[in-house]
């Protein structure tokens, strides 16, 4: 063996050595220690025997510990038993990424103000690391006492749930922060993250192409009955455009005419287990490419995992999808079966690639009949900007499919 490929061990021989419980069986009689209060326990104990057998500065020590124990753990149990706190969002829904604003009303009964209150566990889950799950959601420096002082902070969540997805939690470990006192908190209004939506210019190429079996009234289309002008927008075609309106007003405009229902559409988002990063952005993207899809008044069956959501029309039925897309779990479901794209519906699939790319298939009957599979595959790469790949899918799908 080569001197270059023994030093090239080494370090993940350290590292596994550094990282290995070597005894699990003890942890349960040493969990105390992970308090900083354990160690000043210890301290104090071995401060106690230093006293006992050795000189009497030991017991000097042994009772400046012992304060200090008292004090950091007597101080915080009373500060989170003294108040009483609410918490409440100024909005029940956001997307990610998106400012919501948090009231935070404390009533302090002492007659001295409580210094060192923090809520825990309202948005743990947009946490990756058990290190950094600790940082609270709010510290406050102070509360005046004998009144109700009212908070507002703005947050901004990085990741689609339902918080608190755990109890929330008022803490305290002023003044040496040796021990940290818990009590839940009982006035908590939850809120609703939703997935980050990304602007889709254009429509699908499935809107308008067949009548189908459900549905209500005409869609917009390229033939038909006139039914008003509009302005241009990304991937319309420059045989829409009103000439007359858009020399009157100096802005393209095109003309907006009538056509067949669209047919009812399957939507298959893929929720399998793939890492946290990769399944949040395929959630982004099935976010995008639904809300276009509602907003253009395609019938939608939406399959999420295990989930299966016939879409109401309007904001109900908004709601309805990005609800189900942020009951999503932040790591995906274990065993989530993946529904199969039927031949004779029009199916779009958002899935994952081996390297963790997302995958989009479009496939439609009636959408190309010249070609042999019936479908076309679109490719999302993660690293080059999910907004500016989704703003012109559609078009480009589109185009796809009638060249081919």
């Amino acid at each position: 063996m080569s001197f270059d490929l023994v030093a090239s061990q080494e370090p993940s021989r350290l590292s596994r050595l550094l990282t290995t419980d070597f005894c699990p069986w003890a942890n349960r009689y040493l969990y105390w220690l992970k308090e900083p209060v354990g160690w000043f326990v210890l301290a104090t104990a071995i401060s106690v025997i230093v006293g006992i057998y050795l000189a009497p500065i030991g017991w000097t020590l042994a009772a400046a510990l012992a304060a200090v124990i008292v004090v950091g753990m007597a101080w915080p149990a009373v500060a989170v038993r003294a108040v009483e706190s609410s918490l409440k969002p100024s909005q029940s829904q956001v997307h990610e990424g998106e400012p919501c604003e948090l009231q935070l009303a404390v009533r302090n009964r002492l007659p001295i103000p409580v210094w060192g209150l923090a809520v825990e566990g309202f948005l743990d889950r947009r946490c990756d690391s058990d290190a950094e799950a600790a940082v609270p959601t709010v510290a406050l420096a102070f509360v005046r006492g004998l009144a109700i002082s009212t908070y507002r902070f703005s947050i901004r969540p990085e990741l689609r749930g339902r918080y608190p997805n755990e109890d929330a939690l008022l803490t305290c470990s002023f003044p040496f922060g040796i021990w940290t006192a818990k009590r839940k908190l009982k006035n908590v209004s939850p809120v609703t993250v939703w997935p980050k939506v990304y602007p889709v210019a254009g429509s699908t190429a499935m809107t308008g192409r067949r009548a189908a079996e459900s549905g209500d009234g005409n869609r917009s289309g390229r033939s038909g009955d006139f039914l008003g002008v509009r302005e241009y927008r990304h991937g319309d075609s420059a045989r829409q455009v009103n000439w007359v309106a858009t020399a009157r007003s100096g802005d393209l405009i095109v003309t907006e005419r009538s056509g067949p229902q669209c047919p009812s559409v399957d939507v298959i988002v893929d929720v399998g287990r793939s890492g946290r990063e990769p399944l949040a952005d395929r959630i982004r993207v099935a976010a995008s490419l639904l809300a276009n899809l509602h907003q253009s008044a395609v019938p939608l069956r939406v399959h999420i995992g295990k989930n299966s959501v016939q879409v109401r029309r309007g904001w109900d039925g908004f709601v309805q999808i990005m609800d189900a897309l942020a009951e999503v779990p932040a790591e995906g479901e274990l065993d989530a079966p993946m529904h199969y794209p039927s031949r004779n519906r029009a199916t779009i699939a958002i899935a994952s690639s081996r390297d963790a790319e997302i995958t989009v298939c479009v496939s439609d009957p009636a959408i190309n009949p010249r070609s042999a599979d019936g479908h076309s595959h679109r490719m999302i790469h993660r690293d080059r900007g999910l907004a500016k790949q989704l703003l012109s899918f559609w078009t480009e799908v589109r185009d796809v499919n009638l060249v081919a």
